[in-house]
């Protein structure tokens, strides 16, 4: 006899056999904290928050960020640590932070003075094989980097006009340890290692006459164009990678469709960030140059004059492991694909 049970346990049978819908498997929900480099409420981390909002919406909810601005749970330089050991589930910091632990964190982090936009180092990173040699160098501390981002080409303020390399010579500049004091002093330039919290004071009090610190707008934000009255603009020294990176664990967690909604997440991220800090530079420039701030464009011909310099000091750079050399060629490489060295 056919019977309302036997119906509904045949019906009950074929759904298991062929596969239920989605809105009737519980599927598990994957919680994040994610801890960032940014201040809370600066234009990068309401960056960062909307790709957080997105991954939720794009995953249907089963994947949920929760962004943390710097400081939130561990100091800025400690997240390494915290993603390793599961403290965090990811971080979104400056690649170059690490670089003590690894110098190929450095080569990938930022090679002063190779790219002129960042979607040139985004092509190079998604197409070149930058991402996977990024993968293999934070491989041995359980870190999966999703992808990278950039917050565009950093500016120089300065107190006296700098129109090509040659007016670099004796010119005192806050410039942090390694790649980048190193290319600098190449053409002369007396480097003045300050912390961020004194670039001010340092261009007030003449102990510095110029700075390597950010984008147009976050030197402006900061109040160094008050000193300096000159911009160096748009850059040409200094472009820095923000990874995207989560514990190993965590990423292998996930089914293969959330793992291509996250790293098409962060490619969006990426565009977001890009456009965003553009637009904040764009509007920068115009109130800058309302108050007699000269914004200073190199030619082409001082760029190329400035990264074949860069290369000597990238060369060396490149002897220091097997990566730094893999980082370095590949990126010597793709720079000769596009016309931008010899």
């Amino acid at each position: 006899m056919v019977t309302r049970r036997n119906m509904l346990a045949a019906g009950a049978g074929l759904a298991v056999a062929g596969g239920l819908s989605a809105p009737a498997i519980a599927q598990k929900t994957h919680r994040w904290r994610i801890q960032t480099l940014w201040q809370a409420g600066t234009v990068n981390q309401q960056a960062f928050e909307r790709f957080c909002e997105n991954v939720k919406a794009m995953t249907e909810g089963r994947v949920q960020i929760t962004p943390l601005a710097a400081g939130a749970v561990v100091g800025t330089l400690e997240t390494l640590d915290a993603v390793s050991r599961g403290l965090l589930d990811g971080h979104h910091p400056a690649t170059v932070y690490w670089t003590g632990r690894n110098p190929a964190f450095g080569v990938l982090g930022d090679l002063n003075g190779a790219y002129d936009t960042p979607y040139q180092a985004q092509d190079y990173f998604e197409n070149y094989g930058g991402l996977d040699l990024l993968r293999e160098t934070y491989k041995p501390l359980k870190i999966y980097p999703i992808g990278v981002a950039w917050w565009g080409m950093e500016s120089i303020p300065v107190n006296r006009p700098v129109r090509s390399p040659d007016d670099l010579k004796g010119l005192k500049m806050r410039l942090p340890q390694g790649m980048s004091a190193d290319i600098f002093a190449k053409f002369g330039v007396v480097a003045v290692n300050l912390p961020g919290t004194e670039v001010f004071s340092g261009l007030d009090r003449g102990v510095i006459e110029a700075a390597d610190w950010g984008t147009l707008g976050m030197n402006a934000e900061i109040g160094l164009h008050e000193k300096a009255k000159y911009a160096l603009f748009p850059g040409f020294h200094s472009m820095p990678v923000g990874d995207v990176s989560v514990n190993q664990e965590r990423w292998d967690a996930l089914s293969p469709d959330l793992k291509a909604i996250l790293a098409t997440a962060v490619r969006d991220f990426c565009r977001d960030m890009i456009q965003s800090v553009g637009r904040q530079d764009a509007s920068t420039a115009v109130a800058l140059a309302e108050n007699k701030v000269e914004l200073i464009s190199w030619s082409p011909d001082s760029r190329r004059k400035f990264r074949d310099v860069a290369a000597q000091v990238w060369a060396d750079y490149a002897k220091k492991n097997d990566l730094c050399r893999k980082a370095i060629e590949g990126q010597m490489a793709y720079l000769k694909s596009r016309g931008l060295m010899g």
